[in-house]
């Protein structure tokens, strides 16, 4: 079997990028239009999002869990092209000023026929 992990770093830049796609993408409900002015990582590999939507006066808070951030993330991958293998397993880590994504996928090994 060979195994293959790549880890993907999101800055707090790339995230802002990432929710802005979020935010226009059909039928979503989880983010409201607005400014995002604030990205937090959660220690659970969540984000925590600042908007400030036109006319208000203070900003509102928007939890993301952990699945809906991996949503979020690979919903990134494929706008930007990065290509993220669909049966691969997939976790989120919190990092300093950002998220990683870790990719690991496996493939099945054989060896030539007698």
């Amino acid at each position: 079997m060979i195994v293959e992990t790549r880890e993907l770093f999101f800055t707090n830049s790339a995230l802002k990028k990432a929710l802005a796609w979020y935010q226009k993408a059909p039928n979503q409900t989880d983010l409201p239009l607005g400014v995002v002015t604030t990205v937090t990582p959660t220690s659970d590999g969540g984000l925590s999002v600042q908007i400030q939507q036109s006319g208000a006066s203070r900003s509102r808070e928007v939890v993301f869990t952990p699945s809906k951030t991996l949503a979020l993330l690979l919903l990134f991958c494929r706008r930007q092209k990065v290509p993220i293998p669909r049966d691969a397993g997939k976790e989120i880590e919190a990092a300093d000023d950002g998220l990683i994504l870790i990719v690991r996928g496996e493939t099945q090994t054989s060896a030539p026929p007698p």
